[in-house]
C-alpha cells in the first residue's frame, strides 16, 4: 500500500538531518544535523521553537530521558551533552570518547546514559550531570547503534550484534553473521522484542529479547537505516529511501510513506502513536500521520 499522508515538512537545517527524537510528552521534537545544530519543534504544528549551536560537528544521535526533563545529544566532535528542556542552556558535557559518537540510549529509570562511539567503547554517564560512571568494551570495533530494554538488557550494534547486561557489560550473546553490520536497534516498549536494521544489507531482523533468538527477518528492496517500534509495540517503522511500517509477526509491509528526495537517517513515532517523524539527508524533517 502506497500512502503519503504528509502533515508537514520541517525546514530550517542547513544540511542533512541525521537524528531526531520525540519528547515523552509528545509536545516536542528534537532534530540534529550536519549543520551542527539541534532544533526543537512544537508538535503537531511543526513550528521551530529553538535552534541551538550544539556541537562542533555533526549531531549524530539524540535521546530524551524517560521523564522528558532533559535530552542528550552526541556528535562527530567526540562529545556527549545533556540539555535541560526548560531552557536548553548550559548543558552538562563530556568529552570522554576519543572518536565520533554515533548512538545514545537512556536507561529505563533515566539514571544513566549510554553512548556508543567509533572508538569501540560504550561510555555510561550518570544523569543529569553527565559524569562518567563506567566504560564498556564490547570488542566489535566501531559502535553504530545502541538500545536498552526496560529489564536492563543492552543491545549493541556494529560489525556484530551483541547482547550485554547493561549494569556490568557481561556478554550474553553475539551474532556476527553480517556482511555490513548493524545500523540501528530498538526494543519494543515491553522489552520483549528487538528490531535490528542492517543498512546496506536491506534486512530487518526481529529478535526475541527474552530467549536471545532471532524470531524472524525480512529482506527488503531498500536500505534499512533506522528502526523504531510504535508505542503499542505492534508495528516496526523503518527508514531508507522511504518510511515503511511493518508487522513484526508476519513480516508484511503495511504502509509506505514516500516524499523525501534523499536517504532517511532517523525515524521516531510520537508517544500517542499518531505521528511518524523522519529525518533525511535532503535537509528536511517530515511529519506523517500514522
Amino acid at each position: 500500500m502506497n500512502e503519503t499522508v504528509l502533515i508537514k515538512t520541517l525546514t530550517g537545517h542547513a544540511d542533512g538531518v541525521l537524528s531526531l527524537a520525540f519528547s515523552p510528552c509528545g509536545k516536542f521534537l528534537a532534530t540534529g544535523g550536519e549543520d551542527n545544530t539541534v532544533r526543537l519543534w512544537s508538535i503537531p504544528d511543526g513550528i521551530e521553537i529553538q535552534s541551538i549551536k550544539a556541537h562542533d560537528g555533526d549531531v549524530r544521535a539524540l535521546a530524551f530521558d524517560p521523564d522528558g526533563d532533559v535530552f542528550a545529544s552526541a556528535s562527530w566532535d567526540k562529545s556527549v551533552k545533556i540539555w535541560k528542556i526548560a531552557d536548553c542552556d548550559a548543558p552538562a558535557s563530556s568529552a570522554k570518547h576519543t572518536a565520533p559518537v554515533n548512538a545514545l540510549a537512556f536507561s529505563a529509570d533515566g539514571r544513566f546514559l549510554f553512548s556508543g562511539s567509533d572508538d569501540a567503547t560504550i561510555k555510561v554517564f550518570s544523569c543529569p550531570d553527565c559524569s562518567l560512571d563506567k566504560t564498556l568494551t564490547p570488542e566489535i570495533g566501531d559502535i553504530k547503534a545502541l538500545a536498552v530494554s526496560p529489564s536492563g538488557l543492552l543491545a549493541v550494534g556494529g560489525a556484530e550484534l551483541q547482547f550485554l547486561k547493561a549494569d556490568t557489560g557481561e556478554l550474553l550473546k553475539d551474532n556476527d553473521a553480517y556482511a555490513y553490520g548493524i545500523r540501528s536497534l530498538a526494543f519494543s516498549p515491553d522489552g520483549k522484542l528487538l528490531a535490528a536494521g542492517t543498512g546496506m544489507e536491506k534486512r530487518l531482523e526481529i529478535w526475541n529479547a527474552e530467549t536471545l533468538v532471532e524470531a524472524g527477518s525480512v529482506k527488503d528492496s531498500d536500505w534499512i537505516n533506522c528502526v523504531t517500534f510504535t508505542p503499542d509495540g505492534k508495528y516496526v517503522v523503518t527508514g531508507g529511501s522511504a518510511v515503511k511500517v511493518w508487522d513484526p509477526a508476519t513480516g508484511a509491509c503495511l504502509k509506505t510513506f514516500e516524499g523525501h528526495t534523499d536517504e532517511i537517517h532517523s525515524v521516531d513515532v510520537s508517544p500517542d502513536g499518531k505521528y511518524i517523524a523522519s529525518a533525511s539527508n535532503d535537509k528536511t524533517v517530515k511529519l506523517w500521520s500514522l
